[in-house]
């Protein structure tokens, strides 16, 4: 027996002990579809003897990368919480022997952690040079031509746009001019805006399709002017016009898809700075974008001002010959900022969204430690209380979401900010004798950031397909094609059915964007992670108090996502010839 056989047989044995061992670990064994069997031991077959191959053919260039203590220490640290994510919620495993479950948990980690590795190692096998090349600007139009033809399906499908609840508040403001923040009123005034043209959600949800494709566009033509070939970027912009995800939410009255949007282009205008070294900061026009970018980002949701002092700290350090430069237009942007949020929302009557809003996290604390019959002094169970009465705390605990706690009738958040500092003390002095059951909380309520695989007992709100029936304005959902109704619905029926893990939980893309990242800062230098630094801090702001298992809180990672493939084997020019922009 030849070696190239005895290489073929001994990865079909490692394949196979690697797909019962992944599966187990993801769901029971006994009941998944034999396709998915197949596809996982063909899938891991390929990895582990074309790995072979190339450390056989050229070990030297494989090997090199282990002595990377810093890129070894990555794969170990990122393959364990990948294994985390993945594990079941279910007692599938405990179930065997204690030698079998040990098994799978080592096995499944070598397994993730050998495959990671090699992706990486693969990955950055390849490279496109930076080249200064001259691409016209009226390629971005021609780009977002197929994005916005594609996604305008959804909106005949499901004409005029979907709203759930969150929608129609903001289509009530416009109404009763009665502005609330509690979700973002400068959302509400871009609704007022387009609805004097048209007063139909119709409008909000093209104008939409159209930002979002034209956003994808420019980061089509960033992408080229970096040396990748055209043939390439309109491959991307296919896929990325045919993805459902991008096409669905789109059509969506929510302010989460113009932040969205907003992060992804603030996002490409960072890997614009990032690429050039710093000398697209040089163009004042250029400095006037990022800076309405970023005031536009930080007032469309709460989540945006965080990243955009951070990003400009960032920025500073890591381009401090442009120091005055960035200084300014972020000092610009936050003088804007609270001169909106102040003054002008004062003047406009703008009511202030609720404080409590931010309190998810120790509100599912108590309320789970309450239920679990933890550790509480008489003085905290009185003080949990006065703000809900004691057994309702236990009574409405939803693992995933507050919503049934902080929206009772009986809810007092005034006991709260009352006495903010008292409330900060007991949940400290809580937590601190209940630790494992905090912690336990913790993880259930953000479950939706780091987990891939769906909790047993949990959920994801993924996307609306209609407009919420019960609206005082006539609003209902009116398909201008029978056929595209039929179609969009089977297509994304399927989707939550079947692909609901890994497509529609917001880990996956986490998880590739994390990946590209670090590709893209060995390919190039330790700058190249300030391009996916937006979207990673909009997931750790989101990790401090959110409220609910909503996709929509992180659609930006599926666009950024995308980009992040794209920019992946771009190796900048070296500082002799810098890469020019526009």
């Amino acid at each position: 027996m030849n070696r190239h056989v005895l290489a073929l047989l001994a990865s079909a044995l490692i394949s196979l002990l690697s797909t019962y061992s992944l599966i187990s670990w993801y769901q029971d064994f006994s009941e998944t579809h034999w396709i998915i069997i197949g596809f996982t031991f063909l899938f891991f077959w390929t990895i582990f003897f074309f790995m072979y191959r190339t450390m056989k053919n050229n070990p030297g260039r494989f090997l090199q990368y282990l002595k990377k203590v810093l890129l070894v220490a990555f794969w170990f640290l990122f393959s364990f919480v990948l294994l985390w994510s993945l594990k079941s919620s279910t007692d599938s495993l405990r179930q065997e022997t204690l030698i079998l479950d040990l098994f799978v948990l080592v096995w499944s980690y070598l397994t993730i952690l050998v495959s990671v590795s090699w992706f990486t190692i693969l990955l950055l096998m390849v490279n496109i040079k930076g080249t200064s090349t001259k691409v016209p600007k009226r390629r971005i139009i021609f780009y977002a031509l197929i994005p916005i033809v594609c996604w305008s399906f959804y909106l005949v499908a499901y004409f005029p746009g979907t709203m759930t609840p969150d929608s129609l508040s903001h289509w009530e403001q416009i109404h009763t001019l009665d502005f609330s923040n509690w979700h973002p009123v400068v959302y509400t005034w871009y609704i007022m805006l387009l609805t004097t043209i048209w007063k139909s959600p119709a409008i909000i949800a093209f104008s939409q399709i159209v930002l979002l494709a034209l956003f994808g566009g420019y980061a089509a033509y960033s992408i080229e002017k970096n040396g990748v070939s055209q043939r390439w970027i309109w491959v991307g912009i296919i896929l990325f016009a045919l993805y459902p995800l991008n096409g669905i939410f789109p059509i969506a009255i929510w302010k989460d898809i113009l932040y969205s949007g907003l992060l992804f282009l603030f996002t490409v205008l960072i890997f614009n700075i990032v690429a050039s070294k710093g000398q697209w900061l040089k163009s004042y026009s250029h400095l006037v974008i990022f800076g309405l970018v970023a005031l536009a980002t930080s007032l469309m949701r709460t989540n945006g001002l965080p990243i955009t002092v951070v990003m400009g700290i960032l920025l500073l350090i890591t381009f401090r010959q442009y120091f005055l430069r960035i200084v300014i237009t972020t000092g610009a942007v936050l003088v804007m900022y609270f001169a909106i949020t102040g003054p002008f929302f004062d003047y406009m009557d703008v009511r202030a969204t609720s404080p409590n809003e931010a309190l998810s996290i120790p509100t599912q604390q108590f309320a789970h430690i309450i239920k679990e019959d933890g550790d509480l002094s008489e003085k905290e169970r009185q003080y949990l209380g006065n703000i809900l009465p004691y057994d309702k705390w236990a009574e409405n605990y939803n693992p995933y979401l507050t919503d049934p706690i902080k929206f009772d009738g009986e809810y007092n958040q005034d006991v709260i900010f009352d006495d903010f500092g008292f409330y900060l003390n007991t949940w400290a002095s809580v937590v601190s004798k209940n630790f494992g059951l905090a912690v336990e909380s913790y993880l259930n309520q953000t479950s939706i950031l780091w987990q891939i695989n769906q909790p047993e007992d949990g959920y994801t709100s993924t996307y609306a397909r209609n407009v919420y029936l019960y609206n005082d304005y006539d609003l209902k959902t009116d398909p201008l094609s029978s056929t595209a109704y039929r179609v969009g619905n089977k297509v994304l029926v399927s989707i939550e059915r079947y692909l609901l893990e890994p497509l529609l939980r917001p880990a996956f893309y986490t998880a590739i964007i994390l990946l590209s990242g670090v590709v893209l800062a060995l390919r190039n230098n330790g700058k190249a992670l300030l391009i996916i630094a937006p979207v990673l801090l909009n997931t750790g702001v989101m990790l401090l108090a959110t409220p609910a298992q909503d996709f929509r809180y992180q659609f930006a990672n599926v666009l950024i996502t995308f980009f992040a493939i794209g920019i992946l084997f771009i190796r900048y020019e070296s500082k002799e010839k810098k890469v020019q922009h526009e």
